[in-house]
Formats: C-alpha cells, structure tokens, sequence
C-alpha cells in the first residue's frame, strides 16, 4: 500500500490687529487640525485592515480542510455511510474484482470458527494509524453492510509521522473506523479491533483467541510471503484469510472522506475499482462461508465469478 527652542515673545499688536491675527492662526490651526486628524484616521484605517488581514490569514490555517490529518476518530456522517453502503448494484456488478491485487488465501479449516448458532464469525484487526487498512475499510464497510447493518461507525485518517519521527508510508489516507462500531447481521458475526489510534496509542486488545489467530495463520507459511503479522488481517470463519490491503491506498490520496464515496458510484474510477473491487472479493469470500446466503447478494454475477476464483487448498 508529507511547522526627540527659546520662544521669542510676540511684539505687541493692537486689539483689531490681534483680534484679526487671531481669527487667521485659529483658521490655520484647524486646517492642521483636520489634516493630523486625517493622518490619524488613515493609520488607524490601515493597521485595522492589517490586522484584519492577519486574524483572518490565521483563521484560515486554523479552519480544517477535507484532507487535514486529525487524531484519533470522529463519529461519521449518517449520509456518508449511506452514500458508501448505498452504491448502486449496477455499479457492484460492472467492478467485478476490479484493481484487487489477489485473493483471499485458503486456511486449513480444521478449527471452525463459527458462533454457537452456526454463523460464521469474520474476525479482523488492524489500526488506525495503517494505511493498508484505511484503503480496506472501504471495501470492508461496503461488503459487510450486504450482510448486515454498522451503527456508530468514526471516520478518521493513517498516520502521517512514524513514532521514530519519519514520514509515514501513503500519509493521511481517509478512512473509516470499527472503533467502537456495532454490527448486527443474521448470516455472519463481525468482530472488529483497531489495535491503535493514529497517533499510536492502544485502543483496543484482541482476545486471547484472537490473537492466536493472527499468530497461527497471518505468517509466511499461509501468506506465502517473507514477512508475518502484517495488518489488516482479516479471518473468515478459518476458512480464507486476507492479510495486508488488497488494492493500492495511493489512489485516496489527498481525496476528501466525501470524494472517495463520491467516485465509489463511478465503476471507471481507480477509487471504485480498488474499493468496491475488494468489497465484491470480501463478499464473494463471505458468501463461501455462509453457503451462498442470502441468495440475492451472493448469486450476482460479479460474486459468482470472484467465488469460482477462490482457493481450494491452503498454501500450508
């Protein structure tokens, strides 16, 4: 997946002559009068625009924009988690995988993971501050919510500065945020940690089970890569398992949270086509585990034919 003289007296005058005298300096002295007045006036006018200028200068960098980075999360606009959730089915379909980079891998499956009803539990974890899983959450909040339906869901952004000081990788990507999320479903149970906020701080600790999942599955052995315990990791039903983004998060850069669920709806968009593309391969893969349920999401030619792709046998 950029802080410091005598005064000589005056010769005597008579009356008229002083009278007229007097009349003429006082004249002079309020044309002086008025001028100093208007100089006054005139610097008073300018430092005020000046310092207009300035507090307004300052309250603009003080205003946030749609791409400043913010901590921690904040509590998402219903009518943008509508315009997510609510992308159009010809849109769905006419994405298909889209730009995703690869699929689900295939888990041995020898430990069901399923609640005690039999729905299958979908277990991810991640962080705030990861890049990776903000360009995920948008796939994920997309194709989970074919299932089921999200309340309390935050917005929030990756990290822009490593904890050592160095910049972070894709800074600032729009996100959303399971912190504190709820999810209720009749087909799947959700199961959502973000680890760390974006400032690095703990947020949340995943169970004992949990973690064991992590440790068990998101290694080279299953991942088929060199390195281990990357997020997000997502676990679906211990039968497929995503590890680390599925599509590039530099296609969200500088992109407003309103911009990206703008370009969802537009299938030719390399928004869409990473997003919506991940959120058809997590509902293909959601689909497996339920047994196709319901049929209305899982029989639409777009999933079918990400299902047909799917692994049958792990990499392990």
């Amino acid at each position: 997946m950029s802080k410091q003289s005598v005064r000589r007296p005056a010769p005597k005058r008579r009356p008229q002559a002083r009278k007229g005298r007097t009349v003429v300096a006082a004249h002079s002295a309020g044309k002086r009068s008025d001028r100093t007045s208007w100089i006054i006036a005139g610097v008073v006018l300018a430092i005020g625009v000046a310092l207009v200028i300035v507090f307004a200068s300052a309250a603009k960098k003080k205003t946030p924009t749609g791409t400043d980075w913010f901590k921690g999360d904040r509590p998402a606009a219903a009518s943008l988690v509508a315009k997510v959730t609510g992308v159009p089915q010809k849109t769905l379909t006419a994405v298909g995988k889209g730009s995703v980079t690869g699929l689900p891998e295939k888990l041995p499956g020898t430990t069901p993971l399923a609640t005690a009803d039999g729905k299958p539990r979908i277990v991810y974890l991640g962080a705030e501050y990861c890049p990776f899983c903000a360009a995920e959450r948008w796939g994920m909040l997309q194709g989970l919510s074919r299932f089921g339906t999200f309340k309390n869901v935050k917005i929030t952004r990756s990290a822009v500065t490593a904890p050592n000081g160095a910049g972070e990788t894709d800074p600032n990507t729009p996100t959303f945020s399971f912190h504190g999320a709820t999810y209720s479903s009749p087909y799947i149970q959700f199961e959502p940690i973000e680890q760390q906020d974006n400032s690095y701080q703990s947020l949340e600790t995943p169970t004992k089970e949990q973690a064991t999942l992590a440790s068990t599955y998101d290694t080279a052995k299953y991942t088929g890569s060199s390195s281990s315990g990357a997020i997000p990791f997502i676990d679906f039903a211990n039968e497929y398992m995503i590890s680390g983004a599925s599509y590039d998060p530099l296609v969200l850069a500088g992109q407003t949270h309103d911009q990206v669920a703008t370009a969802l709806a537009d299938p030719s968009t390399d928004i869409s086509k990473g997003a919506i593309g991940t959120a058809n391969v997590i509902t293909a893969t959601i689909c497996k585990v339920t047994g196709n349920k319901p049929a209305k999401v899982c029989s639409d030619p777009a999933i079918t034919a990400i299902q047909a792709q799917l692994p049958t046998k792990p990499l392990g």
